[in-house]
């Protein structure tokens, strides 16, 4: 392999306990790198192109802010800084539909109370980011797509885990820079090109499983931008 890749980190890595990694688990680590990275980025370009047919307003500000800093070019990773409307879309997006709707299941240690609910010692504790970014008392009109929601001004004194797409604290996920800078490029260079448009009369049912995803997919049409 090649030096300082997935694989022979993998390969070098020792467990505590019973010493090298087992090809077993290798295997599944590289399996939900896989995954993880492929997945939840197709579910969440999914969602995307979803609102934005929905949307003709904020798809026409995204098409304009595209047009003024492309020019024309292929998108690249020198452009992305310049793209904050098409970061705020995606932000938006992530809000409404979180590939990853439910996050954590963990067990308290101990009997707790928080805000009058009693949680006794044992009990499963599941975070949502599906309820909390949709929770009046976090979000103005949380039903609403409106990106305009993550430019700097809105998002100052926002709770720091009212927006969990990718989790938080010491288990948060370690790809967001990442699939922020492929949705990024993605959505730049189609929709710099193309709109998407649904197949009219085409059922559109939120479905969760291990993603979130449409539970009949979701079936558009390709126009040129002219």
């Amino acid at each position: 392999t090649a030096p300082g890749d997935l694989l022979g980190r993998l390969l070098g890595e020792r467990d505590a306990q019973t010493g090298q990694l087992s090809a077993g688990q290798i295997q599944t680590e590289i399996a939900t790198f896989i995954d993880a990275g492929l997945q939840s980025i197709s579910f969440a370009l999914t969602w995307i192109w979803y609102l934005l047919s929905q949307h003709p307003a904020e798809e026409a500000r995204l098409h304009a802010e595209l047009d003024e800093v492309l020019t024309g070019a292929v998108p690249g990773i020198e452009h992305i800084s310049r793209l904050a409307y098409t970061k705020a879309v995606i932000e938006e997006s992530l809000r409404l539909y979180p590939p990853l709707h439910t996050l954590a299941w963990r067990a308290a240690l101990d009997e707790d109370e928080v805000c009058g609910l009693k949680i006794p010692k044992g009990a499963t504790i599941t975070i949502v980011p599906w309820v909390l970014h949709r929770h009046t008392k976090l979000w103005d009109r949380p039903g609403r797509f409106e990106p305009s929601r993550f430019s700097p001004e809105r998002s100052e004194g926002r709770p720091r885990y009212a927006y969990l797409p990718f989790g938080a604290g010491p288990r948060v996920c370690i790809g967001p820079s990442f699939m922020m800078m492929t949705l990024t490029l993605v959505v730049a260079a189609i929709a710099q090109r193309y709109r998407l448009r649904l197949v009219p009369d085409h059922p559109v049912e939120v479905q969760g499983l291990a993603y979130l995803r449409p539970r009949y997919g979701l079936k558009a049409t390709l126009e040129q931008r002219g």
